[in-house]
Parts: structure tokens; C-alpha cells; sequence
């Protein structure tokens, strides 16, 4: 693949089998592991820019896997955030299956050929059924981030 997603990654942004009952608290949780490494990307303005863009049409790839994704005004470089739910929710998807793996992916502003290519190689990754066991059977953010690094 082309395009590693493991950079994008870190300890920080990477949480295995979390309670989250709700698409506005899993973007808020999602804002707030980013603004813990990166205190530019303000929470409030970083949830509600991932949750207007699951309106223009959810980010549920099927399968229980959704990749929320946003390009930010205050993202310096692209980065994600991994999360495994302990029960799933439901995201829209086009299959009906309700979502237990997110990656959610923030982009600068003005990297839409990136942020476009980074999109493939996640759908690419998250196709793959073996990968995708693997990571609902992580039980920490470390071996979840070992599991990314590790694969590609």
C-alpha cells in the first residue's frame, strides 16, 4: 500500500474497547484525544466540523467500520485516532451493521489530494476481514497500535 497509516497513529490516539453510546460523544472523545497531543485543534471546533461532515452522508463503511474524516483550518499535518467500542452504535452505515471500529482521520485544511489517498489506503485496510478480527480482539491502546504497526 502506498500510503502507511501507522504514522498517523500514536498511544495517545488509540483506544481499545471504550464505552461510547453516541455519534456527538464519539466525535467529542475524538476531538479531545487530538487536542491532548495537539492543543491547536480546538475541541469544540474539531467535533462539530467531524459531526457536520456525517451529515453530508454517514462515514460508515459497512461491516461495523466507520471513518469519520475533516479537514481542520488548525491541522498542521494529517493524523488519526483508533477506537475500538466495547458495544457497538449506530453509524448509518449502508449495511445497517452498527460501528465498532473508528478511525478517524483530521486533515489540514488545504490537503485534499492526501487526504483523498489516505481515505483509500484506510477503506483498503479496514476490507480486510483478518485485519479487521485482529483489531476488535485488541484489549489496550498499545496492542492496538502494535497490531497497526505490525501489519502494513
Amino acid at each position: 500500500m502506498s500510503t502507511t497509516i501507522a504514522p498517523l497513529l500514536s498511544e495517545q490516539r488509540t483506544a481499545a474497547q471504550i464505552a461510547i453510546s453516541s455519534k456527538k460523544r464519539l466525535f467529542e472523545y475524538i476531538a479531545e484525544r487530538l487536542y491532548a497531543e495537539d492543543d491547536t485543534l480546538p475541541v469544540r471546533d474539531t467535533a462539530s466540523r467531524l459531526m457536520s461532515r456525517e451529515k453530508l452522508g454517514s462515514t460508515g463503511l459497512g461491516l461495523g467500520i466507520a471513518i469519520p474524516h475533516s479537514r481542520l483550518e488548525h491541522c498542521h499535518e494529517i493524523t488519526g485516532v483508533l477506537i475500538t467500542l466495547d458495544q457497538p452504535i449506530d453509524f448509518d452505515a449502508p449495511d445497517g451493521i452498527p460501528v465498532d471500529i473508528i478511525f478517524a482521520l483530521v486533515v489540514p485544511e488545504n490537503e485534499q489530494q492526501k487526504h483523498l489517498t489516505t481515505l483509500a489506503a484506510l477503506a483498503g485496510l479496514f476490507r480486510q476481514p483478518r485485519f479487521c478480527d485482529a483489531v476488535r480482539q485488541c484489549k489496550s491502546s498499545e496492542s492496538l497500535l502494535t497490531l497497526v504497526n505490525t501489519w502494513e
